[in-house]
């Protein structure tokens, strides 16, 4: 039975994942002393937002072959809701954190399929953002032609639909700090 393509994009509240901690054995250096900023001078630094942000992609193989729920998953509920009940195993395949910025960022996806990733604007509050998302067969059709989603940080979305070896590939994406 051939799997019909879905195209969902499911809104998650997951749990943030905690920053990393700084080498606390690294040597000190003494502080530059502070120089007068320059209000026409150019700050060549990304904004902070921007440079602390990623995008953490969980590919997941969605099949009925009766295996459940891999337990490297963790929580996630809306596997057993429709529509993503319909398949009853869900394996981890990858999990990966790519960083947003205003340049695309790609990731090969198990299929052969490359997704890309773009930051399109921080918000005022900082803790929501604007990102896309694409999926391009090299060489071939687009899966994914563009996807534009406005997550607050830690929220989940999920685009889901590619086929892959008797079931499809389910892509959780989360931004982190």
């Amino acid at each position: 039975m051939r799997a019909r393509a879905l195209f969902l994009v499911a809104p998650l509240l997951l749990l943030s994942l905690p920053a990393a901690a700084g080498d606390d054995n690294a040597p000190q250096k003494a502080p530059a002393p502070a120089k007068p900023k320059d209000p026409k001078a150019k700050d060549d630094k990304k904004p902070a937002a921007e440079s602390e942000l990623a995008t953490e992609v969980i590919v997941l193989h969605a099949t009925n072959s009766g295996k459940g729920i891999d337990s490297r998953i963790g929580n996630m509920p809306e596997l057993k809701k429709p529509p993503f009940s319909s398949y009853d195993s869900y394996e981890l395949l990858s999990k990966t954190r790519l960083p947003l910025s205003k340049d695309d960022k790609t990731m090969n996806l198990p299929n052969g399929r490359v997704l890309k990733t773009k930051l399109l604007e921080v918000m005022p509050d900082k803790e929501h953002l604007r990102i896309s998302a694409s999926i391009n067969q090299p060489r071939g059709k687009t899966f994914l032609p563009l996807l534009e989603v406005k997550a607050k940080v830690g929220q989940s979305f999920i685009v889901a639909g590619q086929s892959y070896r008797r079931g499809i590939l389910v892509l959780v994406f989360r931004v982190v700090k």
